[in-house]
């Protein structure tokens, strides 16, 4: 049987009743309901405080406005200029001076926006080939830590993993390595760029869905042997049934595959009717941006409209107008040579979507899966949560030597290796802007787990077990009758225990005034992601723990915020009672509904 460290209570599971924190009496079992709901109240009023912190990201106006100049200029340095308006695929031609285009730029927001890295998503700007693959990719803007952000705009070798990628191919990217001490913000990255593959803007210059009149029409224009019927209209292409629903072709408009193929003043957009083995048996001109009378003479030239018939989708996507012999239309040859290219690109579009629906969809759970990212370091953090469960269940941290082992373990695994520690910066990030469970699932369930354990168990099992500074200050707490033990006095250590919860109000007051504060350099966990830790955080690390050789752990009980935190959830034979941490949780509550957040 032990004690739990700090109360009068003893460790669930033994035999001896629960004492009252004052007078050691017996608690009755009134007085021990009564505790459990209010601290059921005191773990959801911080629930609350974490979630009057959640600001959900909102880039909604990105998708129509190109990156900003200097950006651009970074990337493309013969880059003059920026057109304002988006081509098919959401993507900016970039001019020179003399007007000539030298690349195209697309930028990974809003499709990013739920892409969260340490504190929330990263935007990137990409720089795209005439192909729409990738050539470089740089940051743009990010809601993480400036270290963690740094440390991926200097690692080149991180950016290049992406050159080659296909906007609209999100099945081209393949495994990424993130940047070593950044690891959440790299992968945001990564993420929002793979979401920026996948997404479908539609047609920018033809926007009009298909009709449920125009599609009858050009169903009975198309098979005008067959009572043809079209139930429903869904998207830009729907399926064409006889009298019996036996399906017997399918009505597609070109849509986007139209918009940067321009004829004398403008693109030209399609209608495709293909029977059920994908034979085109009909195209029409649905509507043009060139003039009149050119569309009209294209519009009624049955022999250069010969020349797609009876073509199977597949041909068509290899399909060669020039090479074949296909002569524009006489008095229109720039809009017909539009309307031939235009062919061979929707017979692209659609064979890619008819090979992709061919494809079985993956189960909710594959997908799931898929999407969570779980690297060596994640694993070996949920390997450790499962090791300390037998740690603790078989009472091997009575053993000095396996008490000392784990907090090895735990320095080389939690801290040196995959740097999952909790910190304010950590959690004030997540609560902002969401947890980023899919890129860091250790790291994760680490958290649910440290913040959920004190309330159900109470044992602070993360400050006492899991933490990687607090195991260091363990190794080198001094004994009593060590020469280099100081005793501060009962009146200091008192007034010294009042830090830790004004540094996490001041905190909490500094996040809700300024969402983008750092709160990095206020503790020392960022030092474990020693490639990008900076002075502040390497300062207050080195100088704790040369305080905690003297004074045993004079950082976890007079200096940490983040403790304090996970100590004001953990559930004791005090909990029945309203404390004076209780009052400032409610001002703090009180504060963030004032300033509306």
């Amino acid at each position: 049987m032990t004690v739990d460290e700090g109360s009068s209570s003893l460790v669930p599971g033994s035999a001896l009743p629960v004492l009252d924190a004052r007078n050691r009496a017996p608690l009755s079992v009134a007085a021990r309901r009564r505790g459990i709901v209010v601290h059921a109240c005191r773990v959801l009023l911080v629930g609350l405080l974490l979630l009057m912190l959640y600001r959900p990201v909102r880039r909604d106006t990105d998708a129509t406005q190109p990156p900003p100049m200097d950006a651009v200029a970074r990337l493309v340095p013969m880059a003059s200029s920026v057109e304002s308006e988006a081509d098919s695929v959401g993507a900016w031609s970039v001019t020179s001076a003399d007007g000539s285009i030298v690349g195209r730029v697309a930028r990974t927001m809003p499709q990013a926006a739920n892409v969260r890295g340490y504190r929330g998503p990263t935007e990137a700007i990409l720089v795209l080939d005439g192909e729409s693959k990738i050539a470089s990719v740089r940051v743009l803007e990010s809601l993480d830590t400036s270290e963690h952000v740094q440390a991926v705009r200097d690692d080149a070798a991180f950016f290049e993993q992406f050159q080659g990628w296909q906007l609209g191919n999100p099945q081209s990217a393949t495994r990424v390595d993130a940047v070593s001490g950044a690891t959440l913000t790299s992968l945001a990255l990564a993420g929002g760029v793979l979401a920026r593959l996948g997404a479908d803007r539609g047609s920018l210059v033809f926007p009009e869905p298909l009709t449920k009149d125009e599609v009858d029409a050009m169903a009975a224009r198309s098979f005008p042997d067959v009572e043809t019927r079209v139930p429903r209209v869904d998207g830009d292409s729907t399926s064409v049934f006889d009298s019996t629903t036996s399906p017997i072709g399918e009505i597609d408009r070109t849509g986007s595959s139209s918009d940067d193929i321009v004829g004398y003043q403008g693109p030209t957009e399609l209608l495709f009717a293909t029977s059920s083995d994908g034979t085109v048996v009909r195209v029409e001109i649905r509507r043009s941006f060139d003039n009149e009378p050119y569309v009209d003479y294209v519009r009624t030239d049955r022999y250069f409209w010969r020349a797609f018939m009876g073509k199977s989708i597949d041909t068509l996507a290899q399909f060669d107008p020039v090479a074949e012999g296909v002569e524009g239309v006489s008095g229109a040859t720039m809009t017909s040579q539009a309307v031939a290219d235009t062919v061979v690109a929707a017979a692209k579009n659609i064979l890619s979507k008819r090979q992709l629906a061919l494809q079985p969809n993956p189960s909710w759970i594959a997908t799931l899966v898929e999407s969570v990212h779980f690297s060596a370091a994640e694993l070996a953090t949920v390997s450790l949560l499962g090791g300390l469960a037998a740690f603790v269940r078989l009472r091997w941290h009575r053993s000095r030597r396996a008490r000392i082992a784990w907090l090895l373990v735990t320095i080389g695994v939690l801290g040196v290796w995959a740097g999952n520690l909790i910190s304010l910066s950590l959690l004030a990030g997540w609560a902002s802007g969401g947890i980023a469970w899919q890129i860091a699932p250790g790291l994760a369930i680490l958290v649910v787990v440290s913040l959920l354990w004190p309330a159900a168990t109470k044992s602070n099992v993360y400050c006492s077990h899991l933490c990687p500074h607090g195991a260091i200050q363990q190794l080198v707490r001094p004994t009593r009758d060590s020469r280099r033990y100081i005793n501060l006095g009962g009146r200091l250590q008192g007034a010294l225990k009042i830090l830790p919860p004004t540094m996490l109000a001041l905190a909490y007051i500094g996040v809700l005034y300024r969402p983008e504060m750092d709160l990095a350099s206020w503790e020392p966990f960022h030092a474990y992601l020693y490639p990008i830790a900076g002075l502040a955080t390497i300062v207050i690390a080195v100088f704790s723990l040369a305080v905690s050789a003297a004074v045993p752990m004079a950082y976890c009980r007079f200096g940490c915020p983040t403790g304090s935190l996970l100590d004001h959830m953990r559930r004791s034979a005090a909990s029945g009672r309203f404390g004076w941490g209780d009052g400032i949780a409610i001002a703090l509550l009180l504060v963030a509904i004032a300033v509306g957040r």
